[in-house]
């Protein structure tokens, strides 16, 4: 009878103890980071003492009894944690987001300076996908690289994610953003990747979207007169691309001898020089029906002279430097 007394309270305390062990945890906000090849035991010696766990015994069991694998990487917890709610995230490989902005015009280098900054994954290893010609053929696109096709918006990408997960969401979402507009390109006789370039130039060239297809306009009526098209953002995506540029565009870097400068060579640079967005695509489709040839900025009002002669070109360059 005594032997069964002690066995019974032996028992009670030990179930009290796994419900103890089980019972969930309050964590303010806390972000705990698993490296690759992190032994189980270690994980758990971690979830502990960053204080997720109220025994390393409740999770050992939950991992004996489920056996799926534990993946690394980065992951938050805020609020009542249970064993079990550790568990599943970290089964789940359910990893903390980063916040991402891509703004409009971005263009690769500015987007590997933004994923290295936030630790989504390195400058260097996005850039050798992003500029490679046979991530552009795996998705059917006709370019040296992905300029252009990754569009900008908001992402969420968690810690060390793959440069390649990064590019097929931001591709994803231009095809998803452009279906209403890709037929339309075929229509006028364009190849996707033509409109993009153009789209990317009248991006860089002007944030205000009712100028857009005013410069359109310029770059189409130029192409027609086999002008040079003279925008200056593509000799700043040579100088880039060369890693030539100080922030600072001089007289001399217009005579910079690179295919996509347009100032050097006729037509159409290789690529896009950025990422355009929705406003800019558009444009490119629908050009203001004018005969504008030229424009110059007036860097006090943030926006464009147009003119179609030269000699109103360069009236109006003499007036801004009257102005200034």
């Amino acid at each position: 009878m005594r032997k069964a007394v002690i066995l019974l309270v032996i028992l009670l305390a030990l179930l009290l103890y796994l419900s103890y062990a089980f019972l969930p945890v309050y964590v303010k906000s806390r972000t705990i980071e698993i490296p690759y090849g992190t032994p189980t035991l270690k994980i758990i010696d971690m979830l502990y003492e960053e204080g997720l766990l109220r025994s390393r015994l409740s999770f050992f069991i939950i991992h004996t009894l489920v056996k799926s694998k534990l993946e690394a990487g980065e992951y938050e917890f805020d609020g009542y944690v249970s064993p079990f709610d550790v568990y599943e995230k970290l089964s789940k490989g359910i990893h903390k987001l980063h916040r991402i902005v891509v703004t409009e015009g971005s263009d690769l280098y500015d987007i590997a300076e933004i994923l290295e900054r936030e630790k989504v994954c390195s400058r260097e290893d996005f850039l050798r996908y992003a500029l490679s010609e046979e991530t552009a053929k795996s998705y059917g696109i006709n370019s040296p690289t992905m300029e252009g096709f990754l569009f900008p918006d908001t992402y969420l990408f968690s810690k060390n994610t793959h440069p390649l997960k990064v590019i097929d969401t931001m591709y994803r979402n231009f095809l998803e953003k452009t279906v209403d507009l890709r037929p339309k390109v075929i229509e006028k006789g364009m190849s996707i990747e033509e409109w993009v370039i153009i789209a990317s130039m009248i991006e860089k060239e002007t944030y205000l979207d009712y100028e857009k297809p005013l410069i359109a306009a310029v770059i189409y009526n130029r192409l027609k007169r086999r002008m040079r098209l003279q925008i200056d953002p593509t000799v700043i995506y040579a100088l880039k691309r060369n890693g030539l540029w100080k922030g600072r565009l001089r007289k001399e870097d217009m005579d910079f001898d690179d295919p996509f400068n347009t100032y050097v060579y006729f037509g159409l640079p290789p690529t896009p020089i950025g990422n355009p967005g929705l406003e800019s695509l558009k444009a490119a489709l629908e050009p203001a029906k004018v005969r504008y040839l030229y424009f110059v900025v007036d860097p006090q009002r943030k926006r464009h002279l147009f003119s179609t002669t030269y000699d109103q070109h360069l009236r109006n360059v003499a007036r801004l430097k009257r102005k200034r």
